[in-house]
């Protein structure tokens, strides 16, 4: 629902370790969220993600433009009952700029139907984050704990995107027994020069096992025709719209490209396409360095934590110590073991849900006297079942082909230097896109001209989208409302942290009454 990304752990007398770090690492992806698409490699063909992929948002293709289309809405879906919920699916085509050449994805919906149907107001579209988090994964795990106005008043209905989870094809970066790094270690790139050979496997990997013709047209720009045809042909002239993390990236696309087909969107953990490849990873990291000193302090002030240190300082000394340790010699945690990458994810992905961190100091501690069990079962707890795959490669291969960036592999020796200055939780050295293609356009800002109050929120303190996003966000569409979350975290709504945010965003749902601008919650 926020983002995150399962992690992974390696079992003793597996892969070998590099291997490991490699594949743990783009489990960091989504920290270093927005390194664009690069230049094409052999394995994947250019043309195609230009043709999908490097369109303003303005000109992309929608059923209102494009009569080929039609074929795809014409037949409403064919609900199903699925236990408390109702289930069907969705055929879109895989190219928009050739619908008709028999290539689609078949993308699984579910829905819960309102409770009080005679109150329906509408429809309910809600998404979730990553990118490369399943949509019906969420609802069936989260619809109750929504509020009971929502559940009674509309049919909440959600769908894995494209590549996604149960979606056929499915993004596959599956390594093989056999398969080798491509290609040699550059000697003159300390940092990056080491790893580009195993990333450039990993690309050939995701090209292998989803389909060269496939892979080019799984971005975003894409995900949003696919809400647009959903939309039609659901029957709605207008959808309500709730969107997590990478959600409302796709929520801020479609209202720029359909404001009119949008009756109320809100928008919870503020990401943006539109930055440059490195600015955004930049602020990632800022972020994340943020968040991990507040838990420092709130670590070493807690006495019902067991903190490994009693400062802040001592804290963080801790933790570069375990990272060390585990860098040195992978952790043991029963039958597996815990490379530094994986507990950089580990760590990172614990710090966006406070809940978690006394858990966290109490790994931490134990981590520090070689036990990974601990950390071992918060990675456990961070791997939901949401998706049928790992995200770690669907996060880096999405967010490559949603905007262009370097193809130089010096400018990836430069950022990861930069973030090493900064993030100790990430080395800086994801280079999934440098293999990947660009679209040739990036995305720009969106305006939403046209559409009705859109309803953004944002906690302050927020380890995975930054503050600084949503405030961006919001200066640059006019009908954008702001409502501040005073807190840690990553994403409030109908998670029962806040009952502000509740009542006020519900209201807003139901009454189209939505907050006063600058408006805020601390509880």
């Amino acid at each position: 629902m926020n983002g995150e990304k399962p992690m992974r752990m390696v079992r003793s007398g597996g892969a070998p370790r590099r291997w490991t770090g490699i594949v743990a690492a783009l489990a960091a992806a989504a920290a270093m969220a927005g390194l664009g698409a690069g230049p094409a490699s052999a394995d994947v063909p250019n043309t195609a993600a230009n043709t999908s992929g490097a369109r303003t948002l303005a000109t992309a293709p929608g059923p209102a433009s494009d009569a080929r289309l039609e074929r795809f809405i014409k037949k409403a879906p064919k609900w199903r009952r699925c236990g408390l919920f109702r289930c069907a699916t969705f055929t879109v085509p895989v190219d928009y700029a050739d619908p008709d050449n028999g290539k689609t994805f078949t993308l699984p919906l579910i829905k819960a139907p309102a409770s009080k149907p005679d109150q329906r107001i509408g429809t309910l579209v809600a998404a979730a984050g990553g990118p490369g988090q399943s949509g019906t994964w969420m609802v069936r795990t989260f619809h109750e704990t929504w509020p009971a106005q929502i559940r009674e008043r509309f049919d909440v209905v959600s769908f894995d995107p494209r590549g996604v989870g149960g979606s056929k094809p499915a993004i596959d970066c599956s390594l093989r027994a056999g398969d080798k790094p491509i290609g040699k270690p550059r000697a003159d790139l300390p940092l990056v020069g080491e790893v580009a050979p195993y990333y450039r496997l990993i690309v050939q990997a995701c090209a292998r096992g989803t389909g060269k013709d496939v892979l080019p047209h799984v971005g975003t720009a894409n995900v949003v025709t696919d809400l647009e045809l959903l939309r039609a042909a659901l029957r709605q002239d207008t959808i309500s719209f709730l969107g997590y993390s990478y959600g409302t990236n796709i929520g801020q696309r479609y209202a720029d490209r359909f404001p009119r087909r949008v009756r109320a969107m809100v928008l919870d953990g503020i990401d943006t396409a539109h930055l440059g490849w490195d600015t955004d990873s930049v602020h990632s990291a800022r972020a994340r360095t943020a968040a991990l000193h507040a838990f420092a302090r709130a670590c070493a002030r807690d006495p019902r934590m067991a903190c490994p240190a009693g400062s802040a300082k001592g804290v963080l000394t801790a933790i570069d110590k375990v990272i060390a340790r585990a860098k040195a010699k992978p952790l043991r945690a029963g039958r597996y073991d815990l490379d530094a990458d994986t507990v950089r994810a580990v760590i990172g992905g614990t710090l966006i849900d406070p809940s978690s961190w006394r858990g966290l100091s109490t790994a931490l501690g134990a981590a520090a006297d070689g036990d990974g069990t601990p950390l071992a079962d918060l990675r456990v707890q961070l791997s939901t079942p949401s998706v049928s795959l790992p995200v770690d490669e669907v996060t880096s291969v999405v967010n490559c082909l949603d905007r262009p960036h370097s193809r130089n592999l010096r400018d990836y020796e430069r950022l990861a230097g930069q973030i090493r200055r900064i993030d100790r939780l990430s080395d800086g050295t994801n280079l999934t896109c440098a293999f990947l293609p660009s679209p040739a356009v990036a995305p720009t800002p969106a305006r939403a001209r046209g559409a009705g109050p859109i309803v953004l929120i944002s906690h302050t303190r927020d380890a995975r989208t930054p503050y600084r996003w949503a405030r961006e966000v919001a200066g640059n569409m006019p009908s954008a409302v702001l409502l501040t979350y005073d807190a840690d975290g990553h994403t409030v709504y109908a998670t029962g942290l806040s009952s502000c945010v509740d009542d006020t965003v519900t209201r807003y749902l139901v009454d189209l009454t939505p907050p006063r601008n600058g408006a805020r919650c601390t509880r």
